[in-house]
Formats: structure tokens, sequence, C-alpha cells
């Protein structure tokens, strides 16, 4: 595994030219740039979303993503592809490196140290399709996607939807401690649509982008709002319907 990603980054370095070779700092730089000959794309979300997926199918070209975070919010970054390993690496703005090569990640969680811009880069082979899925948790508890209201005396609520390709959608519920709750989402064919279930506060419960999993069932550990996001990770609309029971 380690010769495979050698051979990847040599092949990279030998299409960019040394003027194009990524150097990460042993200390902290002023400021980042963006290497000649890298690809480069700003992600933003969608306004009151947490998270995206960002679809690549392009051939073999290093990928440098840029994305603004705030000091100490928490941020979970996966690639998924189902024809080879994406490896990840991440600096901030001020070179402080999260994820350095060769380290041979996929996926990577944890708080970030500034507010500031973060630079992720996707190494892969050529002509490799991959997801890559990142959720930065706020700080602060605040109201994104749609609240999910029980009826008066019932314990589960069932929404519809469609989802178009590559795109997620989120739903809040709140719950108190101890709870248990049960999160279930079914769609046509198999393991078409994925569950992410995750509190407020950044505590992770499910994690569908990595495990594909479609339902959750289990005790809450604290009283707060709780984020349900349903991924769509085909090329094409999907129909789903969402289950969610509180007792």
């Amino acid at each position: 595994m380690k010769s495979t990603l050698s051979s990847l980054i040599c092949s990279s370095m030998i299409g960019l030219g040394i003027a194009g070779v990524m150097v990460l700092p042993n200390r902290p730089a002023a400021a980042r740039t963006v290497p000649a000959g890298y690809q480069t794309q700003r992600i933003e979300f969608a306004p009151g979303a947490t998270s995206t997926v960002v679809y690549h199918n392009k051939n073999y070209y290093p990928v440098r993503y840029v994305l603004r975070a705030n000091a100490n919010q928490l941020m979970t970054i996966e690639a998924d592809s189902s024809q080879s390993r994406v490896y990840l690496t991440m600096t901030g703005a001020d070179g402080t490196r999260l994820i350095v090569a060769p380290q041979e990640l996929t996926s990577w969680r944890g708080r970030l140290p500034k507010t500031q811009d973060y630079y992720i880069e996707a190494l892969k082979p050529a002509g490799v399709d991959y997801n890559l899925r990142i959720a930065i948790a706020p700080n602060t508890p605040q109201i994104t996607g749609q609240r999910i209201q029980f009826a008066p005396g019932a314990t589960s609520e069932v929404i519809s939807g469609t989802l178009l390709p590559h795109t997620s959608r989120f739903y809040l519920a709140n719950a108190r401690a101890f709870q248990l709750m049960s999160v279930n989402v079914n769609s046509p064919g198999a393991n078409t649509s994925w569950l992410t279930l995750y509190g407020v506060d950044g505590t992770l419960l499910e994690n569908g982008s990595k495990l594909h999993t479609q339902s959750w069932y289990g005790r809450l550990p604290k009283t707060e709002d709780y984020h349900i996001q349903v991924d769509n990770p085909k090329p094409y609309p999907i129909n789903y319907t969402l289950t969610v029971g509180i007792q």
C-alpha cells in the first residue's frame, strides 16, 4: 500500500514539474498559496447546512479544496470511492499540518485549531471517481434543516422526499438524554441512500457516508437537538422515506 501511494505522489510530481510540487513547511508560514498545476475549488455550504458532498469524476489531476472554518469547530472529512482508495492531506492557511502524506488516511475527524481557510488535497490514481464528504458541526446550538414535529401523542414521524444526484437533506429533532431514538431511511434499490446522525454539540452517532448505513437505534447521550442527514450518493435522483421514532 505504501509503494502504491509513493508511486502516486511521484507521478503527480512528474506531471506537475518542480514548480507544481506541494511542499509542506516544517513550521507555520505567513500564508498558503495554491501551487501551479493544481485544480482548486472553494467549498461553500448551502445556507443553514453543516455538511456537503463534493463529487469528483475528472481524470488524474491534483485537486485542492479550500473552505473556511472557525476555531474549535468539529470537522469530519471522508473520501469514498468504489474504484480505489483516495488519500487525504490537510493544512491550514497558516501552515499548520493536520493530515500529512503519507499517512494513508481516507478520513479524518477532529477540532480545528484556528479560524482560517483550510486546504484539503485528494491523492488518487488516474480515472478514479470519488465522493468527498465534509461536515463541520456548529460551535453553538443553532437551528438548521427541517424541524421534525411529532403529532400530539405520537412517538414517530414519517417523511418522504426526493434527492437530486450527489446531494443531501438535513432534518432536526429535539430529544432528551437517555431517550430511545430510532432512525431509518428507505429508498428503492439496495443501500441507495445513506444516513448520518449527530448531536448539535458534534457527537457523531452514525456515520452513513463511511459505513453506508441506513438505520440507527440507541439511547441518546444528551438533551439537545440531533441532526439527521440523508445522502444520495448516486448519479441520479432518488425517492426516500425517513422514519424517526423517539420514546
